[in-house]
């Protein structure tokens, strides 16, 4: 069976859902915007991006390339069939996907995937929980995150943007939940600093 820990709470959810949504614009940061985001963080610790974008009146995206140095790392989505190749290495996780005011936390492995030979979409093979057919090709970023929580709980995770500044989906191996193994978080720690070898989503 796989299991992965859940993300949102149910507080945490509420909020989600009670706040209002925001219209894009420049998706990232400024250093006005930095400073509101990095506040924020540091009185409300390990709220996951969707939240503190709601709560902030901010697209998902400047709040995520707003956190604090250390926190995140970011590259152009060009990179996407490296990035999902690396995370083939991770166990379960939990696959978040947002779609209106409906939040939906999928345990799954992640899926190996192939370009199609005849489209744009990426077609993850049918052989764990989550299979699919993606369009990487209209995702402007990926962000991974790692954001220290009350009571030493990590949210790690990788996240996917569009060029609206929404999160088309994301892929977190902690949150509300027990720690993953050492191993695991090796493995998250790899795929970070791959995307921060890359050219930065900002251009930074």
């Amino acid at each position: 069976m796989v299991k992965a820990g859940r993300l949102f709470g149910a507080a945490a959810l509420g909020a989600f859902l009670g706040a209002a949504p925001v219209a894009a614009h420049e998706m990232c940061a400024s250093a006005e915007q930095a400073g509101q985001i990095q506040s924020f963080y540091d009185e409300n610790p390990g709220t996951m991006p969707a939240i503190a974008a709601r709560k902030l009146g901010l697209t998902e995206e400047v709040v995520a390339s707003g956190l604090p140095e250390g926190f995140m790392t970011s590259t152009s989505a060009d990179s996407f069939v490296e990035v999902w190749d690396a995370m083939n290495e991770w166990g379960p996780v939990t696959f978040l996907i947002m779609k209106g005011m409906n939040v939906f936390e999928i345990a799954s492995a992640i899926g190996k995937g192939v370009p199609s030979a005849v489209s744009d979409y990426y077609n993850i093979k049918y052989e764990q929980p989550l299979r699919g057919h993606l369009r990487p090709d209209l995702y402007k970023s990926i962000y991974a995150v790692a954001l220290p929580g009350k009571d030493d709980v990590m949210v790690r995770g990788v996240l996917f943007y569009d060029d609206a500044g929404a999160s088309v989906f994301g892929a977190f191996m902690s949150g509300d939940g027990p720690a993953p193994a050492e191993n695991e978080i090796a493995k998250f720690d790899a795929v970070m600093a791959m995307i921060g070898d890359k050219p930065s989503a900002c251009g930074e």
